[in-house]
């Protein structure tokens, strides 16, 4: 219970402080793009982390045999984001946040955007769940600060009452979308009902959903068809696999078998070099909002997708 105290009043007076402040950032660089301004983690990613046991010169090949739209790289491993590129794949950041140092998370996925990272990924999960809305809300505002105008988005679980939890309404406001996980056999669960559980009768803010699916603990080529059926069934404007590093061949293989082909993908690869040149000058004139210099790299990568 709150003791009333002049020691107390001093803290509350503090939090009030930190509090405002921490809105008023938000307010300042809130970025609330809808499903049209929407153009980089919709369609086919996938997703990459150190756990999998499939070597990267093979994931590389897997993301182009899938003819993927890009990569949901782990943070902290940049050869692996540096292959996906080389290879002229799209890539992306994820990191497991911790809500004990929310500025050092934010300024951690910052980081990989300068790195030529295309959007950025939260990843919340039970640490949060018993807290206020405060910590995720200095996340945001941190990154922000850093990133006025990248996409970022939500990968969290959403099953039971979930989204009305604090951190959750706070992330409904301020991402561009979410990457619900949808994992049937870690949930015991078939694919529809896994897909009903995280995404049934759940407030998303009306922004985009494009769900993670599991290709990851041998669940098989038949519960991945599943997966990607109920994402087509759906109407989903796309889906992750969780992860590119996991799956067997022959799950890989649904994978690839789902990938547009001919005139389609034709028109898909001039939507993603338009979309990613727009990416691009979104960061590029946050570098000019804050009046510095553009990384080289980003540089290197305008110069490449406008030639």
């Amino acid at each position: 219970m709150f003791r009333q105290s002049i020691a107390g009043a001093a803290r509350s007076s503090q939090g009030q402080y930190i509090h405002a402040s921490v809105t008023k950032r938000l307010e300042l660089f809130s970025y609330r793009p809808t499903l049209a301004d929407m153009p980089l983690a919709r369609g086919r990613w996938a997703w990459w982390n150190q756990y999998g046991s499939v070597p990267i010169d093979t994931c590389v090949r897997r993301a182009l045999d899938a003819r993927l739209d890009g990569v949901i790289v782990k943070w902290g491993y940049p050869a692996a984001g540096a292959a996906f590129a080389d290879a002229d794949i799209l890539w992306a950041t994820e990191r497991y946040v911790y809500p004990g140092q929310p500025e050092l998370e934010a300024q951690r996925l910052a980081q990989d955007i300068g790195r030529g990272a295309r959007f950025a990924v939260i990843n919340a999960e039970i640490e949060w769940e018993p807290l206020g809305p405060e910590p995720m809300r200095r996340l945001i505002a941190e990154f922000r600060r850093l990133q006025p105008s990248t996409e970022l988005y939500a990968c969290v679980d959403t099953r039971g009452n979930r989204t009305a939890l604090p951190y959750q309404r706070v992330l409904a406001e301020h991402v561009a979308g979410w990457l619900p996980m949808v994992y049937p056999a870690a949930f015991e669960q078939s694919a529809r009902d896994a897909f009903a559980a995280a995404l049934d009768g759940h407030d998303f803010a009306g922004k985009p959903v494009t769900p993670a699916i599991q290709t990851y603990g041998g669940v098989g080529p038949r519960l991945v068809a599943a997966q990607i059926a109920e994402v087509h069934r759906r109407r989903l404007p796309g889906y992750q696999p969780y992860t590119i590093a996991h799956a067997t061949d022959d799950e890989w293989r649904v994978i690839v078998n789902d990938a547009p082909e001919g005139e389609d993908m034709s028109a898909i690869d001039d939507l993603r070099r338009t979309n990613a040149v727009a990416a691009l000058l979104l960061q590029a004139a946050g570098y000019a909002l804050r009046a510095e210099q553009l990384p080289s790299n980003l540089r290197a990568q305008l110069r490449y997708l406008l030639n």
